[in-house]
């Protein structure tokens, strides 16, 4: 693996970086951006990095108190702005559609995460599995006011012809269009509901095969510093890196299998206590906070036999290797924009989609027959392991639970803005910044203009506040304490105002029932509900979810998983034919009669 050595010595470098496109090998893309193509037009435009990592826990990462070996992350949180209120939604593919769309996912099409919209939701506004004809994509609006536009890595919305990456405003981009797979070249789906996208483009053509040395992180990263260096002009680019990792399966190169050995066999608490000692010294939690001793589900350290200890911190020497790979390879893609005098101009943007992955295999309805999850073999390319629940809490340290719930350990990521326009620096803790503002403050920098029509539809309002006025000043306020906002994703709720929080958690985590109500402010682990004590607030909070969720177009599960309800073949569809219809309003009579 290359090193990215040369950031050693940036020490005394404000780390203003630049990010810059490639010249695109198609004619038609020499001329494709409209506007500001001029020469001082384009210098006082900053180039855009934006870096998405995949199922992070908050605390991974060392600028958030975490263990891991992140020192290129590192130095661009020492020379920016680190976020500590930064919320998203609890799966991948609806915060993907904040980010490119700047607006809610339930009015941008992934109002569920494909495949698993219920028959109510199927191909219903805002529940395509797609990004929709009411949405212009960060990088559509960005090309067509002339920046270059680049992404390499995970897609995740739309498989559908129309809505790949190069046909949604990138130039350049090698994508993968799924929710994850093996990061080696043998390519295996997650799990069979996951073939039909596990599917790679380089650029507008289908990747039959795979380079026998690929590695989803160091591919990545090299596929991104060939289109900032093949690009010959002086226009501004927007750069989309979105990696895969540290999505399951946990794999990593033959050299990497023992770089963490050891460093995880204390067990849970010990990290645990070790990330709550650094966050403290960071500033990032108050220095009187408790342990979060985790939801109850799993089993403590000193409960596990030896062999399972020995597998269990297994796991997590994999997660972290994976995380550090993927630090050396945003290193080396920061010292290709330094090499072609392009970092000093450069925005760059790192942020998590959601938290850690708490689901096993079994969860992706897989077969396990083929794989080698021995404990010598973990991490191979024929091994198929996952985090799993004990460790994805530890991950959400000091927070509540994980991906897939919204538990504070589920939305709230991580956040690291650094770079050209970014004067301040150290943490904000004051203010609230969703993943619909990117797209927004993005706009904002670049002097880009967002029409009300494209491709003749109108398009929907972005819901997303820009928060550029916060990078240069520590006293700018984003959104007014008083503007709730919501966030929802497979049942799982819940409502923010203030310093107050409401909470609808699923089983098995919750009841599926009964809304809780916590002072995040007071109890950022969530161990209060106050649903009881204080009733006049959780109704005052319920009739703000109410209101946001008739804004934004939410429809509440019913009448069984499409999916299962249509079969394979006609779900893919992505039609409301009239056969769908027939099933979807058959299933719904039998549920009537039957009690769902």
């Amino acid at each position: 693996m290359k090193k990215a050595t040369f950031l050693l010595c940036l020490y005394s470098v404000g780390f203003l970086f630049t990010i810059s496109s490639c010249e695109n090998r198609k004619k038609q893309d020499e001329t494709d951006a409209r506007t500001n193509t001029g020469t001082s037009a384009n210098q006082s435009k900053p180039n855009v990095l934006l870096i998405v990592v995949d199922d992070l826990g908050y605390s991974d990462l060392s600028p958030f108190g975490g263990e891991i070996r992140t020192p290129n992350i590192q130095r661009l949180a020492d020379n920016g702005l680190i976020v500590q209120q930064c919320y998203t939604t609890p799966l991948c593919a609806p915060s993907r559609a904040m980010f490119m769309s700047g607006m809610d996912n339930h009015i941008s099409g992934i109002g569920a995460m494909p495949p698993f919209q219920a028959a109510s939701q199927y191909m219903q506004p805002g529940y395509e599995g797609y990004l929709n004809d009411r949405v212009m994509t960060l990088p559509e609006v960005l090309r067509e006011n002339g920046y270059h536009t680049y992404m390499s890595g995970k897609w995740h919305l739309g498989h559908e012809e129309g809505r790949r990456p190069f046909e949604e405003g990138f130039e350049r981009s090698f994508s993968f269009l799924g929710g994850g797979a093996s990061h080696f070249s043998n390519s295996f789906p997650l799990g069979p509901e996951e073939v039909i996208h596990t599917v790679y483009y380089d650029d507008s053509v289908k990747v039959k095969k795979l380079p026998d040395d690929f590695y989803s992180s160091n591919y990545y990263a090299d596929k991104m510093i060939q289109y900032i260096t093949e690009q010959k002009d002086d226009r501004p680019f927007f750069g989309y890196l979105a990696f895969t990792a540290p999505h399951d399966p946990l794999h990593v190169p033959d050299d990497w299998m023992n770089k963490y050995k050891g460093a995880y066999d204390k067990g849970y608490d010990h990290i645990r206590q070790v990330r709550m000692d650094n966050m403290k010294k960071l500033g990032l939690i108050p220095k009187d906070l408790p342990i979060n001793p985790g939801s109850g589900e799993y089993k403590k350290w000193n409960e596990l036999s030896a062999q399972q200890k020995k597998v269990e911190a297994r796991r997590m020497e994999l997660y972290a290797a994976m995380l550090e790979i993927m630090d050396l390879d945003i290193g080396r893609v920061l010292e290709a924009l330094q090499k072609e005098g392009k970092l000093e101009n450069t925005m760059i943007i790192l942020i998590g989609d959601n938290g850690a992955n708490p689901k096993d295999p079994s969860f992706y309805k897989t077969d396990m027959k083929p794989f080698d999850n021995s404990l010598e073999n973990m991490g191979k390319p024929n091994s198929f392991v996952s985090l799993q629940g004990a460790w994805a809490e530890v991950t959400a340290t000091p927070y509540s639970y994980f991906k897939t719930t919204t538990g504070e350990g589920g939305v709230r990521v991580p956040l690291i803005i650094s770079g050209k326009g970014v004067t301040i620096k150290g943490v904000d803790a004051t203010n609230k910044i969703l993943g619909t503002d990117i797209m927004p403050t993005l706009l904002e920098i670049a002097g880009a203009k967002r029409p009300d029509t494209y491709k003749n539809n109108k398009l929907a309002a972005m819901t997303g506040t820009s928060f550029n006025k916060l990078l240069g000043n520590k006293q700018s306020t984003v959104r007014d304490e008083n503007a709730g906002y919501g966030i929802e994703s497979l049942e799982n709720k819940a409502y923010y105002k203030g310093d107050w929080k409401i909470r609808f958690l699923m089983p098995p985590f919750g009841k599926g029932r009964d809304w809780q109500l916590f002072n995040v402010k007071e109890d950022p682990r969530e161990k209060q509900d106050l649903a009881r004590k204080n009733p006049e607030k959780l109704q005052e909070l319920l009739g703000g979810w109410n209101e946001y969720s008739q804004k934004v177009g939410y429809i509440p599960y019913h009448g069984g998983r499409a999916y299962s309800v249509l079969g394979p073949e006609n779900f893919f569809k992505a039609k409301l034919d009239s056969t769908n219809k027939a099933l979807i309003e058959k299933a719904s009579l039998e549920l009537q009669r039957g009690g769902e």
